[in-house]
């Protein structure tokens, strides 16, 4: 982490960056696993002496349980999920699984596979609300050989790709429950790759609303993370979330930037989430290859890291703000000793909660008073025994004061107590400003410098003249933005609005002047034009969803954007007081619409050249009051199958097979509708209830669509199509896409 570039990522990219050194460029095949003759690998050895003489000495495990804990940790870790979304919707879908799909191996029925052993049913997570969290523990042989057990596999990939459940380990659900989320707080995941716990905590600030469809957070979400190819992984993963608070931005965490604004507004952040790196050996029964590689060494490296992550967090947070800090880990030198040392230091500004009151069912252990700390040479008692051997930091070491400090609070979850990983939850409320003292160094100017000149009148009225450097490109920004106002400095509501480049990225922008190359910046969708044609186009209130001021684009000609993304107030806010442009932003927002113009302009002309997009429809779809069409269900259904509809009128007695629109109420609708983009949301008939999930809305089943010059395409990802077929009844394998004519849009 200390030795990636400024700004996040790895900085080498050409041959010349990678200095040949004393081995040979060649592949050693003695150091890697070879597979035996029915092309199984030798299971990994699961003992490290090591490894027990260390955690024995550390006595973190409840007496007369050390059997039980080894044996639980050399096992498998069970396939773990929960299910997305929260209130009717989730509990909807929790119900279709666990009476259809679970139902063969339920509770008192129990199949027995080929080698008589008996198939455990899935179980829900025991301290997880509603059993929205479910987890089972099939082999490979048991999911080949037993239809119904790869039927459940098959499910929980499907599912997860389309975004009604996540694939996550039990433990790591756990620290978001912690952080209280409402719709208007800010949110900052500061170690947040692969992203299932952002994912997590969007849900949390879209789930406090409600069922106000109406309704949007004002709040966001930062997904931050060091490398810049997890960046984009985290970006991926949280794109299900279809949420226009979400902002992904790659900095080093412990180097994570202040934001304020012209007007020395701070942004400060409500909840913060602190998973740091770690050795991981809590990850063992997933990652089996720790085993042999796992020593002292890998948590004593990673303890400076950790307290330096941490503190920056404590730094970020507001006063009457939560920190969550976890690890998968067991080790205390990683745990208890960052967050000993983060209480010492922070001077009472920080409060250690005891959550004891909260998921009561979940079972965990206290946290401990003492540790020992070891070396590659074996037990160091002290910092200046340890540092002649070996690189430690004495926050390593426990201290005498440490026995008045509540680490008992302090939540330690074992694998043997609930069938898990191992992981470390510390939960803070932050009381204070932090100390002074704790505050980064002034950074070195970049770039050119100029000296700036301030008067400054005092109580008395004497005028004193101050001079600082400043770079020369935030000096010209500062006295344009003066200039514009004329001369007056910028009030307080106007300076956060989005009216200049944010993001910090260089490509194909005009007149340059940022930092991060690579990367295209965030523009405001400023054009009146195009904010009016969407307006007018699909008759939304802009005051209720302000288009006006939270739409962005990253296209460097903005006047013709190629995809518009829309914000939050808060994460529009965010960026606009951004005005060094500090932040390295991967994504965004929500994408919301894309151009896509016309390739005929009929004879009325003012054809909106901007379509709605799926990702984006189910936000989107409570302010669309144009452009919307009610086909039945089978009409529906024939569209997601051949993804393509003849337009009234205009069918080709040349091609009798392709699809057409059968209901006289549909093709009125369509007939009514201008070309271009149209929503379909269904008509659902009595009859057509039973054929729907249980509280299935029609909005949750809308498509997006685009009305040509002879029929209606479908505008889904075969993702989503395989997604909406299986919702209706129709297996994925049923679409007869080849048939269909329409064009597909991924």
């Amino acid at each position: 982490y200390n030795k990636k570039r400024k700004g996040g990522g790895d900085n080498r990219i050409l041959k010349r960056d990678f200095k040949k050194g004393k081995r040979d460029n060649v592949w050693q095949e003695g150091k890697s696993r070879k597979p035996d003759e029915r092309g199984d690998y030798k299971p990994y050895d699961k003992n490290n002496e090591k490894f027990e003489e260390y955690y024995k000495g550390q006595k973190i495990v409840p007496e007369g349980e050390w059997d039980t804990f080894m044996e639980c940790l050399r096992t498998p870790l069970p396939t773990s999920f929960r299910i997305n979304g929260t209130g009717k919707y989730s509990e909807d879908i929790r119900d279709q699984i666990e009476n259809k799909l679970f139902a063969k191996v339920k509770e008192g029925n129990q199949p027995i596979d080929e080698e008589g052993n008996v198939v455990e049913p899935p179980r829900p997570v025991r301290w997880y609300p509603d059993r929205l969290a479910w987890q089972f523990n099939y082999s490979r042989q048991q999911l080949r050989r037993l239809d119904f057990l790869e039927s459940i596999h098959d499910f929980v990939k499907r599912a997860n790709e389309y975004g009604s459940i996540t694939r996550q380990e039990t433990v790591s659900m756990i620290p978001a429950f912690f952080l209280n989320i409402t719709p208007d707080h800010r949110v900052l995941d500061m170690c947040a790759a692969p992203g299932s716990k952002t994912f997590q905590l969007l849900e949390m600030l879209h789930g406090s609303l409600g069922e106000e469809k109406e309704k949007i957070p004002t709040g966001f979400v930062i997904a931050n993370d060091v490398d810049l190819k997890r960046c984009n992984l985290l970006t991926h993963q949280t794109k299900r979330a279809n949420s226009p608070g979400l902002l992904v931005t790659n900095h080093e965490a412990q180097n994570f930037p202040d934001i304020v604004s012209r007007g020395g507004r701070t942004f400060q952040f409500d909840a913060i989430l602190c998973d740091v790196p770690c050795s991981g050996d809590g990850t063992m029964r997933k990652a089996p290859d720790i085993w042999p590689r796992w020593s002292v060494g890998n948590g004593n490296g990673l303890h400076p890291l950790q307290l330096k992550i941490a503190i920056r967090a404590a730094q970020l947070l507001k006063v009457g703000g939560r920190l969550v800090y976890s690890t998968c880990t067991f080790n205390p030198i990683e745990n208890e000793a960052v967050i000993a040392a983060l209480l010492e230091q922070s001077e009472g500004s920080l409060e250690l909660l005891d959550m004891s009151g909260q998921l009561p069912e979940l079972r965990r252990t206290p946290g401990i008073h003492t540790w020992e700390v070891h070396t590659k040479a074996g037990k160091a008692n002290s910092f200046e025994e340890g540092q002649e051997v070996a690189k430690v930091h004495p926050t390593m070491w426990p201290k005498p004061s440490y026995q008045k400090l509540p680490l008992e609070r302090c939540m330690r979850l074992l694998p043997h107590h609930d069938d898990t990983g191992g992981f470390f939850v510390a939960v803070f409320e932050k009381k204070a400003p932090m100390p002074a003292s704790l505050d980064p160094p002034p950074k070195k100017l970049k770039g050119p410098i100029t000296v700036k000149t301030d008067l400054v009148v005092d109580q008395t009225g004497s005028v004193k003249v101050e001079f600082s450097l400043v770079n020369t490109f935030e000096l010209r920004a500062e006295r344009e933005a003066l200039a514009a106002n004329g001369g007056k400095p910028v009030g307080p509501e106007d300076e956060l609005l989005l009216t200049e480049t944010r993001g910090g990225g260089t490509r194909n922008r005009q007149g340059g002047g940022s930092q991060f190359g690579g990367l295209d910046p965030i523009l405001p969708v400023s054009d009146a034009k195009v904010i009016h044609s969407i307006r007018d186009t699909y008759g939304i209130d802009l005051a209720k969803l302000s288009l006006d001021k939270n739409a962005v684009t990253r296209t460097a000609d903005n006047t013709r954007p190629k995809r518009i993304y829309a914000l939050t107030d808060g994460l529009r806010e965010y960026l606009a007081a951004d005005h060094k442009e500090q932040l390295k932003v991967i994504a965004a927002g929500l994408k919301v619409f894309e151009r896509q113009e016309h390739k005929e302009a009929t004879a009325g002309g003012g054809q909106c050249d901007f379509r709605l997009v799926q990702d984006g429809l189910h936000v989107m779809l409570p302010f669309v009051t144009k452009q919307i069409i009610h086909p039945t269900l089978d009409e529906l259904r024939l569209i997601l199958q051949r993804r393509s509809l003849q337009l009234p009128g205009a069918e080709d007695p040349e091609k009798p097979d392709r699809a057409k629109f059968m209901d006289d109420a549909t093709k009125a609708e369509v007939n009514a509708a201008v070309s271009g983009s149209c929503v379909f949301v269904p008509r659902i008939s009595d009859a057509d209830v039973a054929a729907l999930p249980a509280g299935c809305s029609p909005e949750e089943i809308a498509i997006a669509c685009w009305k040509g010059k002879s029929s209606v395409n479908l505008l889904v990802s075969k993702v989503e199509t395989d997604h909406l077929l299986e919702k209706l009844g129709m297996p994925a394998g049923a679409k007869d896409a080849a048939k269909g004519g329409g064009m597909e849009v991924n």
